[in-house]
């Protein structure tokens, strides 16, 4: 009976100490509210709004990495905030013209807004993405990811996540295709 108290406690300390070890590492995200639409995958001059320099370095080379078969373009960061201030734009008004500009000017085809921000209660972040296509306002994707705050965590989880929508693949069921070598 003793023994069988030991391995019991054992056992639970070793899963207590597992989620420990996750919860500390940050490898608990979340990801919400994904869905992407196909005429994503033909943009290839993309605009990203709403990051600071260093944020938007860092969605850029993920986002890149992410697609590295599609030839993607992002427009210089300087240039877009002339033209957006020039329109006196604040966060949430981005109108017809100014859409049908940045296209006509720069040739983006879809606008990335995020926003970085503090998560409701438990602490952490969150990262929340829109693409917009520049000439209907259509909304081509979105994601939402929840987590500690590590910005480029929530980047790759992110984009990650549209990737996976886009080729149809399952995000949290990996592909279960077994790998066959070619017979000679």
């Amino acid at each position: 009976m003793k023994k069988r108290i030991v391995i019991l406690h054992g056992i639970f300390s070793f899963f207590l100490i597992l989620v420990c070890l996750t919860i500390l590492t940050g490898c608990h995200r979340k990801m919400q509210a994904l869905f992407t639409k196909p005429k994503l995958s033909e943009c290839g001059r993309l605009a990203v709004l709403g990051l600071d320099p260093e944020q938007e370095q860092i969605f850029m080379a993920s986002y890149t990495n992410a697609f590295h078969r599609l030839a993607i373009t992002f427009v210089e960061r300087k240039r877009l905030i002339d033209i957006l201030s020039e329109q006196d734009l604040l966060e949430g008004r981005l109108n017809d013209q100014t859409r049908a500009k940045l296209q006509q000017i720069f040739g983006v085809e879809a606008l990335v807004i995020c926003h970085y921000y503090d998560a409701d209660g438990v602490g952490g972040k969150k990262l929340r993405i829109r693409i917009v296509d520049s000439e209907t306002g259509a909304i081509l994707g979105s994601v939402i990811t929840r987590a500690g705050d590590n910005f480029e965590r929530h980047c790759n989880t992110a984009v990650r996540a549209i990737k996976m929508d886009l080729t149809g693949e399952n995000y949290y069921e990996p592909s279960k295709r077994k790998r066959t070598l070619p017979r000679y």
